[in-house]
């Protein structure tokens, strides 16, 4: 019985026992890093979520309008002139209101009915389509208009206000006001023009 020869293990240089054919040698030193690098990744984790714990979620912000747009209301009323037979009665004629620093330019012809009170006008001014807005949106609601409709209006540029009011004769009235883009004029002063309308709408009973 013949006793056979083990196989000769090839070594390296330095004496070191090399890996079997086809078999690629393993780098202690990368064999090192990996799981240092493994650490290190859990540790950036863990301080990305203990960060985005404490940090409060981002809010929306919606605009609306500012009250304290620094217009005032102007004394004079458009549409006091043109009641008749007590229409617009009084609870819907002082809650109409125009900012101060308005030049009337003309009245608008609004094609409404000869029985009924529909009365329009174009004015001019130096305050900014945005201050305009806040304003009318504002000073409508506190004196008792229900806004219905608020963006451009029909055909045409700008911010259109709709809202709508019951008076105490018995009919419901509208007031509509149209803003127009802000314009600049040769000596570079803003200019911004809206118009102004208010009609007897329908009967409320």
């Amino acid at each position: 019985m013949s006793v056979d020869t083990p196989p000769q293990i090839e070594r390296d240089k330095r004496g070191r026992p090399l890996p079997p054919p086809g078999v690629a040698p393993t780098s202690l030193k990368l064999a090192l890093v990996v799981p240092v690098f493994a650490v290190l990744m859990l540790g950036v984790v863990i301080v990305s979520n203990v960060v985005t714990s404490d940090t409060p979620p981002a809010k929306s912000v919606v605009p609306i309008a500012d009250s304290s747009a620094g217009l005032t209301v102007s004394s004079i009323n458009p549409f006091a002139p043109f009641v008749a037979a007590g229409e617009p009665v009084d609870d819907i004629l002082n809650s109409v209101v125009i900012p101060d620093g308005s030049t009337q330019i003309r009245q608008i012809h609004t094609g409404g009915q000869v029985t009924s009170f529909d009365v329009a006008f174009l004015y001019s001014t130096t305050s900014s389509q945005g201050s305009l807005y806040s304003f009318f949106h504002s000073q409508m609601a506190a004196r008792g208009w229900k806004i219905f409709s608020t963006g451009a209006p029909t055909g045409g540029k700008g911010i259109e206000i709709l809202a709508q009011k019951a008076g105490t004769d018995g009919w419901y009235w509208e007031e509509g006001v149209i803003i127009h883009p802000t314009t600049f004029n040769a000596q570079n002063e803003q200019i911004t023009t809206y118009t102004i309308r208010l009609y007897q709408a329908s009967s409320n009973a």
